[in-house]
């Protein structure tokens, strides 16, 4: 009877935790902090024999969009391709908060 019992509870908690029923879900993290897209990041090109790789910066969000240590940033995506077919070898290599920037 008392295994029966802990497997029905077991069998309860699973079933909860799989619906996003839990009572333990960690709500400490600020929605604010959270990016609603991630990006994937690449590798860096590999040039053919007399190309040089060229890196970047973009900005990829407002200033706002993003915190480091509770100061204001700019999302930036680091960018690398090769010199002789940017538009063909362009690939994300980072993503980052920039800082300092300020709100209007």
């Amino acid at each position: 009877m008392r295994l029966s019992k802990l497997f029905a509870a077991a069998c309860l908690s699973l079933t909860l935790a799989a619906c996003g029923g839990s009572e333990f879900a960690d709500e400490s993290t600020q929605p604010d902090t959270l990016s609603s897209v991630e990006q994937r990041v690449e590798p860096v090109p590999m040039c053919p024999s007399g190309e040089t790789t060229l890196y970047w910066e973009e900005p990829s969000g407002v200033c706002g969009g993003c915190t480091v240590s509770r100061q204001p940033g700019q999302p930036t995506r680091k960018y690398a391709a090769c010199s002789g077919n940017v538009s063909g070898t362009k690939a994300i290599i980072g993503n980052y908060c920039k800082t300092p920037c300020e709100l209007l």
